[in-house]
């Protein structure tokens, strides 16, 4: 653990706070926040960050700016997020309104608006610190704050719990509060200004409060942390063939079985191991490319998101063209699959995915190509949903390992039943137009289901997560 410098506290309470950002116990980069009253007794907060990391050998510098308009009762009115890393960009502004959030998203050289239904005005991370200040902190104080991520666009309760004092080099005491959101849990410590000078959260990351000085000297190139490396599962034992694999089962280690999502029959979890089967195309119905107007289909399979823009002119245009004379559904998932995988270069990304960026840039990891391939297929009416979760590659590790990876899966569930005895239904068709695969191969672990707000429940897991081979063909 990076220990808290002397000289950093020192400075005592401050509009402006500067922190180091690590991984593990590697400089990676840093964060400056400050606020500031206006008019009318409300509050300005602002923040920025930037920090470095590698990917496979690729080193990206990742930038971030933020802004939180706050009432002088501390509620959240209006807020804007920036992020550049690379290629990638992407800017939203919001504005608190009533029981919902109007955001207008730009990214992929469009801008977009949507609304999100908030039960109760929400707060944003730069916005969070103010609340925290207004309560009295013990050992067992608990409360929760209401709170949305612009990145992500995830809305739901802030948990805040006391769970230890520790006496500042300084003197000064400092709570230990730990704060979850959804399956995230964080733990930060807090003065009794009630500002955070350390937080660690899952995979190793962390900020540590420092000097600006201390904080803006950045690592140089050579010094970059492979984030994928650095953060991938390990496993016992051995997959010969992965990309061949068409039946994988594991034992589940350092977390609870349960992270790993039960989805038969291509995902089956069981006693503590997870035995994933992919179909062969030769297997699968053929329904036809759209549903039936009689048939229901849940609407989050179709719809378009700040990341997904199923409905712009460009993507729909593309995805007739890669699909003309496609005669059914997996043909089209098909015709799908080897377009993306062939147009997309395979590049390592820090971002926020796009499905319309990637249109223009041809550019990405699997985070890109998933969100094209989204893009592309709802925009034909096609049911699809994004899985994450982790993937095997020897590439990771000296004896190869599982890292973070997300592909589609197109939902081929309305069509006819197998009629041979013993068949399997199979009502999803995974594909991988990153690793050019349709069905995926077996080596796909599904952690979550879902856009950005549900694919950051994996962090929860990562790692603490571990696998030991126990069959694969």
């Amino acid at each position: 653990m990076v220990p808290l410098d002397a000289e950093a506290l020192a400075a005592g309470p401050s509009r402006e706070r500067w922190m180091g950002i690590f991984f593990e116990d590697q400089k990676v980069g840093y964060a400056v926040s400050r606020s500031a009253p206006v008019a009318g007794g409300g509050t300005l907060h602002e923040g920025r960050s930037h920090f470095r990391l590698a990917a496979f050998g690729t080193i990206q510098d990742v930038v971030t700016a933020q802004a939180a308009l706050t009432d002088p009762d501390g509620t959240l009115r209006r807020f804007d997020f920036f992020m550049v890393s690379d290629e990638v960009r992407i800017s939203a502004r919001g504005e608190v309104r009533g029981d919902e959030i109007v955001m207008e998203v730009d990214t992929g050289g469009g801008s977009r608006r949507f609304t999100f239904p908030v039960s109760a005005p929400p707060q944003v991370e730069l916005s969070l610190e103010e609340v925290v200040r207004r309560h009295e902190l013990a050992i067992g104080t608990r409360f929760e704050v209401p709170y949305f991520n612009p990145a992500t666009m995830a809305e739901g309760v802030m948990e805040y719990e006391v769970t230890d004092v520790e006496v500042l080099e300084n003197g000064e005491e400092a709570w230990w509060v730990r704060t979850r959101f959804g399956d995230i849990e964080t733990r930060q410590l807090v003065t009794s200004a009630g500002e955070v000078i350390r937080q660690e959260s899952p995979m190793g990351l962390s900020m540590v409060r420092m000097t600006p000085e201390q904080a803006r000297d950045m690592p140089t190139h050579d010094e970059a942390v492979d984030i994928i490396a650095r953060s991938a599962v390990p496993l016992t034992g051995r997959i010969p063939r992965p990309r061949a694999t068409r039946v994988l089962e594991l034992a589940i280690q350092g977390v609870d079985p349960d992270r790993v999502i039960d989805d038969p029959p291509i995902q089956v979890r069981r006693d503590g191991t997870v035995r994933v089967e992919m179909p062969l195309l030769a297997e699968l119905a053929r329904p036809p490319v759209v549903p039936a107007p009689d048939v229901q289909v849940p609407a989050e399979w179709l719809e378009s998101s700040p990341t997904i823009q199923a409905d712009h002119p460009d993507i729909i245009q593309k995805a007739r063209e890669v699909t003309a004379g496609a005669t059914d559904r997996v043909d089209a998932a098909v015709k799908l699959e080897e377009w993306v995988f062939q147009y997309v270069e395979k590049a390592p990304t820090f971002g926020i995915p796009s499905g319309l960026e990637v249109l223009r840039t041809a550019r990405g990891d699997c985070n890109e190509h998933t969100a094209l391939y989204v893009s592309l297929a709802r925009s034909l009416g096609i049911p699809t949903r994004i899985a994450a979760g982790v993937v095997y590659s020897d590439r990771v590790g000296d004896r190869g390992a599982f890292y973070y990876h997300a592909w589609p899966e197109v939902w081929i569930g309305d069509g006819a039943a197998p009629t041979a005895e013993g068949s399997t239904a199979w009502p999803w068709l995974p594909v991988d137009p990153t690793f050019g695969q349709a069905p995926a191969d077996a080596t796909h672990v599904k952690l979550a289901e879902g856009d950005l707000d549900r694919q950051v429940e994996i962090l929860a897991v990562m790692g603490r997560l571990g696998f030991v081979a126990v069959d694969s063909r």
